[in-house]
Parts: structure tokens; C-alpha cells; sequence
């Protein structure tokens, strides 16, 4: 039924040590048995230990929790007889012998996992969308195919996917991580569109894997960091996985990635058995994509009207686009491959149906405020006409509570009042303009009606690409008779 489960697989590449056992059966409790309205109170190190299942209240739970760890307490006193009904239960879930210290430690290590098995049924039926692409970028690269279910640990094949810890899209990439293999901007982020994100995480495990030579390892490091797991293979001197998840001790190997070679290991057997544990469902079929390279700058708007398809369409299709490009703040990028469905277009020349007036040479040009002493993101709202999520994601900030003054923030380009915005480009009375962050020669040439070559050969310049913020430039048209260029 699922390409993996007829696909052979080498279970050498993947070891399921006897260590981990535990673990794996835990994440396959929640990945089939409680869904995300509910979910287990259990240890944190020692994951065959599972206190109760609980429905998701939050004061129901932190009751339970508290009484546990009472319990444990008292079993940690060496106490083993006249012990209550709860207290009896709870040391039965632990081996027979089991220390006093370790229940002490035990009592600090009462964890809730939310239930996952509603949303892996979900992640399921997405992934017909993804798979085949996925695959083909695995063998494109010569890459196990279990590689494939790798989103069903990060996101459940949700490609609008957004974790607390600011990671992003179907495969979860981070803004650092992600711009090693993506372009990432407030226009263009390219970690939410999953066909382009599967390439850039196929990359990224390729590259882990030829840093520290197991797939353990390569997939432990998707989520601590190759550099990470190579410093855990240096202080425990093995590159046994489960040495390092039992005795590594780094300050950022936290449950999350002490767990997630278990949890890989588990999704690839509730997919294995899928129809034993969900019975009977549908993958949602793959879109029929047409791609069309856009020749020039492009109002979102324009390019759907013009080739006949709803914007609300082409948003979907074309998730990397950044809200700016959709509120008509910034235009589709020239050379962004623009996705439209195959069967709602017609199958001629895309581009040369959008008129050539509504083609641009260069994007639309920011419009920014400088924060001054006494803003936050509401003042700056109100101030603006807007809301503090179109700022938040037009900036692409990581909290709504944290600007600096001097900070240049985005505006919406609608409704500013342009008294208070930073001050566009200008030049001098005497035709010199000086650089600002972002700019470009082209950028100018269009900004002032001339050409690149005329600033180029003005200014002395060699290299286009060579210009800096705060550099003087002259502009053709204000220069005295007989100036000379001087060489930069």
C-alpha cells in the first residue's frame, strides 16, 4: 500500500539496538494508541515506565504529577512495605532491585507526552501528496528510502508547519540550518514549500552522514547538529548510538534529540503496519504541477488574473512566497518558479500572457520605519494601520515582544504614512547618492531613469557587484564638463 512498505530495506543501515527497545515501543504507544486529546504521564529517561493516560487537562494532569512524584519520593526513603495502592503501583513499573537514588531521580523526571496517533493518520494521508517526489530526491542521491518518513517525526507532512523553537515547514528547518541549502527572506522562505525543502533536507542528511559515517548518528544530527553529535562521539568515545543516548550529558542534548533515532525508528514501523493500526484510508493524491519561470518582477495578483486562476490558488501552490508578495508589498521574484495546476492553465506560453507593462526590472523597493525610544510592535500598529502579525511576519521575527531601537522594520506597504517611514533614496542637488543596505547598481540605474553602464563608468566602477552601504555615488546627468571619473 505505501511505497516504503514494498520498497527493500537494509535493516544493517538502520541497527535497532536492544538499548533502545524501550524507547521505540513507547513512540509506537503514541503514535497508535492516544491521540492529541490525550496522552501518557511518564519518565523521562526511562521510557517503559508509563505512569497513567490521561485526557489533555491541564489541571487533571499537573494533580496526577504531583502526586507521583510524592509517591516517588517516598518509595526513595527505601520504604517497601505498608506502602498505599498508589504507591505499590507505581514501584511495580519499575525493575525489581530498582535503587533508592534512582527513584529520587525519578520524582524530577514525571514527563506528559501529548498523544500523536490522530495526527500520524493525518501525516499519512498527506505524504500521497509528497512521497513520490521525495523518493525520487532519495534515489536521485543514492539515499536509503527510509529516509522518506522522516517528516512524520517533524511535522506529520504539514508543509505549513511552525515549531516553538522557530523551525519551519515540513522538514523543520531552522533560519540558520535552512540558509546553508534555501533562500530565506521576508519575500521568498523557502523551507515552506515541501518539494523544494525535501531537496535541502536530503542535502542536509546526505551531508551528516559523510561527517559521522551512521545513519544514527546522521539522523540524530537532523536535529542536534552534526557538529553536536560529533562532539557526543568525542566524550563518550563510541559511535554507538545507544552509549551516546544513554551517557552523553551535552547541556543541548535534551530529550528531543535523545529520542529521535527512536522515534525514527518507531514511524518506520507503525508505516509498516499502517492498515493494522488505522485500518483502511486514502493518500492524498500528488498535484500535477506546470512550472513556469518567471522572466521578470511580477504582481502576484497580475500573473493569476492573467493566466486565468484564482490568487487564493496560486498562493496555495506557491507557499515559499512570503505574505508581502501576496498583501502586493513586493512582487514574484524574476527566476522564482512559479507552480500553477496543470490542468487550470492552458498548456501554451504562461508568461506571454501577462501584458509586458505589468513586467518589472527590479522588486518593489522596501518602505521602513526606524525604532525610536518607546515603540513596541502594538505603537507601531496603530501608528501604521496594521496589525502586529503582518509586522511579525513581514519581518520574520522570532517574538512579538522583542525590537531594539534602531531596528529597520518592514512596513505594509498600504495606508503608511510616509512622514514617518525612512526616507526613500534621494540624491543631492549635485547628483551624488549614498548606498544603503540592499541596494544595488541595477536598483539604482532604474531608481534614477539611467543605465547600469552609465553609473558603472561614472563612478570607476569594475565590479557591479562591488558596492557598500555608506559609498558615495555620482549619478550621469548632474556631473560638471571635463569630471573625470575616479577609479574604486
Amino acid at each position: 500500500m505505501l511505497p516504503l512498505s514494498e520498497a527493500a530495506q537494509e535493516p544493517n543501515l538502520f541497527p535497532r539496538p536492544p538499548e533502545l527497545e524501550s524507547a521505540v515501543q513507547f513512540w509506537t504507544r503514541v503514535y497508535t494508541e492516544v491521540d492529541t486529546q490525550s496522552g501518557f504521564l511518564h519518565d523521562s529517561r526511562h521510557l517503559s515506565v508509563i505512569y497513567t493516560s490521561l485526557p489533555l487537562d491541564r489541571r487533571q494532569i499537573e494533580n496526577r504529577r504531583n502526586r507521583i512524584r510524592e509517591d516517588l519520593r517516598v518509595l526513595a526513603t527505601g520504604k517497601r512495605s505498608g506502602l498505599t495502592a498508589s504507591q505499590q503501583e507505581i514501584l511495580e513499573l519499575w525493575p525489581a532491585g530498582i535503587s533508592n537514588e534512582t527513584l529520587q531521580e525519578a520524582a524530577s523526571n514525571v514527563r506528559w507526552q501529548l498523544g500523536q496517533s490522530d495526527r500520524f493518520l493525518g501525516g499519512l494521508r498527506r505524504s500521497g501528496a509528497y512521497r513520490s517526489h521525495i523518493n525520487q530526491v532519495i534515489r536521485e542521491k543514492g539515499l536509503p528510502i527510509e529516509l522518506a518518513v522522516l517528516p512524520h517525526v517533524e511535522s506529520s507532512f504539514n508543509p505549513g508547519a511552525y515549531s516553538s523553537a522557530a523551525a519551519a515547514g515540513m522538514w523543520q528547518f531552522g533560519r540558520a540550518t535552512g540558509l546553508r541549502f534555501m533562500r530565506i527572506d521576508h519575500i521568498v522562505d523557502e523551507r515552506m514549500d515541501p518539494y523544494i525543502a525535501t531537496n535541502a533536507a536530503m542535502s542536509l542528511l546526505e551531508y551528516n552522514y559523510s561527517v559521522l559515517g551512521t545513519w544514527p548518528l546522521a539522523l540524530t544530527a537532523y536535529n542536534h547538529g552534526a557538529g553536536g553529535i560529533a562532539r557526543a562521539v568525542r566524550e563518550t568515545g563510541t559511535a554507538d548510538i545507544e552509549t551516546i543516548v544513554a551517557n552523553y550529558r551535552g547541556r543541548a542534548f535534551g530529550f528531543a534529540s535523545r529520542n529521535f533515532y527512536a522515534q525514527f525508528l518507531a514511524v518506520l514501523d507503525v508505516e509498516n503496519s499502517a492498515k493494522q493500526y488505522f485500518g483502511d484510508f486514502r493518500l492524498n493524491p500528488a498535484p500535477e504541477f506546470a512550472t513556469v519561470e518567471a522572466d521578470a518582477f511580477i504582481d502576484a495578483e497580475v500573473f493569476a488574473r492573467s493566466v486565468g486562476i484564482s490568487l487564493e490558488q496560486l498562493r496555495a501552490d506557491n507557499p515559499a512566497l512570503r505574505p508581502a508578495v501576496w498583501e502586493g508589498n513586493k512582487r514574484i521574484p524574476r527566476g522564482f518558479p512559479v507552480k500553477v495546476r496543470a490542468a487550470a492553465v492552458s498548456s501554451g506560453n504562461l508568461l506571454a500572457m501577462i501584458p509586458m507593462d505589468y513586467k518589472f526590472a527590479v522588486q518593489t523597493p522596501d518602505v521602513a520605519y526606524v525604532v525610536e525610544r518607546g515603540d513596541s510592535l502594538s505603537v507601531i500598529a496603530r501608528r501604521f494601520d496594521t496589525t502586529v502579525s503582518r509586522l511579525v511576519a513581514l519581518n520574520q521575527l522570532r517574538s512579538r515582544n522583542r525590537i531594539s531601537i534602531g531596528q529597520r522594520l518592514l512596513l505594509p506597504q498600504d495606508n503608511v504614512d510616509t512622514s514617518q517611514m525612512v526616507v526613500e533614496a534621494e540624491a543631492t542637488a549635485d547628483g551624488r547618492y549614498q548606498v544603503r543596505r540592499g541596494d544595488t547598481v541595477s536598483l539604482i540605474a532604474a531608481r534614477f531613469g539611467v543605465s547600469e553602464q552609465e553609473v558603472l563608468s561614472l563612478n570607476g566602477i569594475a565590479d557591479r557587484n562591488r558596492i557598500y552601504p555608506g559609498q558615495d555615488l555620482r549619478l550621469p546627468g548632474f556631473e560638471s564638463e571635463g569630471e573625470q571619473p575616479t577609479p574604486t
